[in-house]
C-alpha cells in the first residue's frame, strides 16, 4: 500500500481509475491502461459469478469476500401496529487477512 500511497496521494481516494492508473505505472515495461481495465473487469466479473454461486473469493495476502446469509427476524412495525418477519438476505462480507 505504500507504493500506491506514493503514486496516487491520499489512500482515500484510491478508486478503479487510480488503480488502474497506479497498476499500470508499476509494471515493468508499462502495460496500457486498458489492458489492465480489461483484465481488472474480467477478474470482477469472475468473482461475482463465484460470489452468487455461494462460493467465497479468497485473495492472499489481501482477504476474502464470502457470502453470508442473515436469517429472517421478527420486528414490531409501528406502521402497522404488528409485528412482522423480515425476509432472509444474502449478504456479501469483506473478512480482511489478520496481520499480526
Amino acid at each position: 500500500m505504500i507504493i500506491l500511497n506514493r503514486v496516487v496521494g491520499n489512500i482515500n481516494n484510491m478508486n478503479k481509475k487510480n488503480l488502474i492508473r497506479t497498476v499500470s505505472q508499476e509494471l515493468d515495461p508499462p502495460v496500457p491502461q486498458n489492458e489492465i481495465a480489461l483484465i481488472l473487469d474480467k477478474a470482477v466479473e469472475i468473482a461475482k459469478r463465484t460470489l452468487a454461486a455461494g462460493e467465497p473469493v479468497k485473495w492472499s495476502g489481501f482477504g476474502s469476500f464470502v457470502v453470508k446469509d442473515i436469517p429472517p427476524r421478527r420486528f414490531y412495525s409501528p406502521k402497522r401496529k404488528e409485528f412482522v418477519v423480515s425476509k432472509g438476505i444474502r449478504k456479501i462480507v469483506f473478512v480482511p487477512l489478520r496481520t499480526k
